[in-house]
């Protein structure tokens, strides 16, 4: 039966529910820890990178062109022009100091606050006690200096990064830096399971990305799920303490059937491989 607009809706539909609810969980995270505006910087060089890295695989003996890759992802040119020639395309953000620094707000104080000769010790280099308020050398010139967002104000700045145990407000007005890097409170607690979780997650969609792209049954990859939409509040605990149980043993089997094939030593020629497993729960729809 031919495919009408109302089936296409409909299948793009769910398509953008799955999206949705796949990069809201995701974001849920990254409050807080990661600018929009760099969040969105990094979305879109790897959007475009990996457009490219599809048109080179249908046409290997062709390079990617920029209509094609306008195509593919509905930019500009002119924007695919200047992440492509940007610093950071095909390079790992993690390892450019240029992006790390502006990640947040409070990051982009602090790499002003330490780098910049206004705001340090002439003879240490360390960055100085300053005022709260002022023209020169101030946190209210370094908060206008560092941030072009509107809507930042030095106060809700001030605040935050305090919270956040990056500054020390004193009661004569004056700021004192008291970390050089930046993360939040939380995520310097917790950035193990952050990392953890999110690498999960990366290799999941890896998973899908795998299996959506290979036509023989015999090449996929073991993806499944359980899950049930009638579970009584009142048993959930029980439930939870069960699976758990369950995905322990689970998991003790998992690594022992990965030990069994491990080499000894690693080197470049190694293949990455894992099971993972999780339990998770979601409010009533």
């Amino acid at each position: 039966m031919p495919q009408t607009a109302e089936n296409t809706l409909q299948e793009t539909a769910i398509l953008t529910r799955s999206i949705e609810f796949v990069v809201r969980n995701f974001v849920k995270i990254l409050v807080g820890k990661i600018s929009l505006v760099r969040l969105q910087q990094l979305v879109q060089s790897l959007y475009i990178e990996e457009a490219e890295n599809y048109l080179r695989r249908e046409r290997p003996d062709k390079e990617a062109s920029l209509t094609a890759l306008a195509v593919l992802t509905g930019a500009d040119t002119r924007k695919l022009t200047q992440v492509r020639n940007s610093d950071t395309y095909r390079r790992p953000h993690h390892e450019a100091p240029e992006f790390l620094g502006d990640v947040t707000p409070e990051s982009s104080v602090i790499e002003l606050w330490t780098s910049n000769p206004r705001f340090t010790d002439p003879k240490t280099g360390d960055p100085r006690v300053i005022d709260l308020w002022g023209e020169e050398a101030s946190f209210e010139t370094l908060v206008r200096e560092a941030i072009r967002t509107r809507g930042v104000t030095v106060q809700s700045i001030a605040r935050r990064m305090q919270r956040n145990n990056l500054v020390e407000l004193h009661e004569d007005g004056t700021v004192e830096l008291k970390l050089t890097t930046f993360a939040p409170l939380e995520l310097r607690q917790k950035i193990g399971e952050i990392k953890l979780g999110l690498d999960a997650a990366g290799h999941l969609l890896g998973t899908v990305h795998h299996n959506l792209a290979t036509e023989d049954p015999a090449e996929r990859l073991f993806q499944r799920g359980s899950w049930t939409h009638r579970l009584r509040p009142e048993n959930r605990q029980s439930l939870e303490a069960e699976v758990f149980r369950h995905l322990g043993r689970c998991d003790d089997k998992a690594r022992d059937i990965l030990e069994r094939y491990e080499e000894e030593g690693a080197s470049d020629d190694r293949l990455t491989a894992g099971v993972g497993l999780f339990y998770f729960e979601t409010e009533a729809f």
